[in-house]
């Protein structure tokens, strides 16, 4: 595996030589609590690169976050811009940050993630060491402090942290906390007209680097501890994990069969299955139920073997978790859009409501 050495990466910023953006989200605060916007920012902050040192720093806020918390997040933070666009998805906020930033160098992070005070630095750094370096991810992972959350760092899709010494060559990347140059991104844009949920990144991926050779570092001590999803959330999020899955597949089928397309929206007309397909997928989908990654269990206990004793009703959460997870995939192949269009409604409904 290529890497590179510790001396390589020990060199510091000179604002002269590299020029960066920040671009900051507020959507991922459905799922979590609101006060993890406070913490994410105060660890930002609190890099040993200051973030003033940016170019700009964009929050995009779709209208997750009240008017109350904007002007107090302003009030504290003055080099914080606000680019308000009501209802705005993920990834367009993410593309539309890279669109009105002025940097080099892009880097994103997320409203329910806390960076430890060197992220930001590692991040950089990578970047100093090659102008073919285009992509540099930091490691995600999650914290474990009752059985749930157990329960989600045994099974949920961010990995534990590797604890390497030494950046490496990666096969994918978190949008949580990763930056690119700004002219590779623009020629290789995060998709935001894919029918998924979450995993447009995934498809990035696949498209730049798996097709086109295109390289993703990762710098293990650029760490990120994402907040777990709300237990509230939870049973969604694993529906549409179970949608994506499929939805992904086939995707990356797609794609494959055509890697210079230029306009994923196409796709969404791609996405039917006939009665055979439709059955062999749900046996499929049976078929590959694995709730327990012994490798990952082992990890997460050898971190804090305390933990062990969460193990029982985290095995069980688990179970429920898989469960979850499978019934989203059936679903799809059955209707691909239905549990989105669910979802949507009934957070429409919430916000109604509130």
């Amino acid at each position: 595996m290529e890497s590179l050495s510790q001396e390589q990466v020990k060199q510091s910023i000179d604002t002269k030589n590299i020029t960066f953006s920040i671009i900051f989200e507020t959507e991922n605060l459905a799922s979590v609590e609101l006060d993890n916007i406070y913490r994410s920012l105060a660890s930002i902050a609190g890099q040993d690169i200051s973030p003033q040192q940016a170019n700009e720093f964009i929050m995009i806020d779709g209208g997750y976050a009240p008017q109350e918390v904007i002007d107090e997040i302003c009030s504290k933070y003055p080099w914080i811009t606000v680019q308000r666009v009501p209802g705005i998805g993920y990834y367009e906020a993410k593309m539309l940050g890279a669109n009105l930033a002025t940097g080099e160098i892009i880097v994103y992070c997320d409203s329910d993630c806390v960076y430890v005070s060197n992220w930001l630095r590692n991040i950089l750094t990578t970047f100093l060491q090659s102008v073919d370096i285009n992509v540099v991810a930091g490691e995600t992972s999650t914290p474990v402090r009752n059985a749930y959350e157990l329960a989600i760092a045994m099974h949920y899709f961010f990995p534990r942290f590797s604890y390497q010494e030494e950046p490496y060559i990666s096969d994918y990347y978190f949008l949580n906390a990763v930056a690119f140059r700004r002219d590779f991104l623009l020629q290789y844009p995060i998709p935001t007209h894919l029918p998924l949920y979450r995993g447009n990144c995934d498809i990035h991926c696949y498209s730049f680097h798996y097709l086109k050779g295109n390289k993703i570092w990762k710098h293990p001590n650029a760490q990120a501890i994402h907040e777990p999803p709300t237990l509230s959330f939870c049973v969604w999020r694993y529906l549409l994990m179970g949608r994506d899955r499929v939805l992904k597949d086939r995707i990356k089928y797609l794609v494959t069969k055509n890697p210079d397309m230029a306009d994923y929206a196409q796709l969404s007309a791609d996405l039917n299955w006939t009665l055979p397909q439709k059955i062999k997928g749900i046996i499929t989908s049976i078929v590959r139920i694995k709730p327990f990654d012994c490798e990952k269990i082992h990890a997460v206990l050898q971190e804090d073997k305390k933990r062990s004793v969460f193990l029982p009703l985290a095995m069980l959460i688990v179970l429920c978790f898989e469960l979850i997870f499978t019934i989203g995939s059936i679903v799809t192949y059955l209707k691909s859009d239905l549990l989105l269009k669910l979802y949507y409604k009934s957070e429409e409904k919430l916000n109604l409501s509130g």
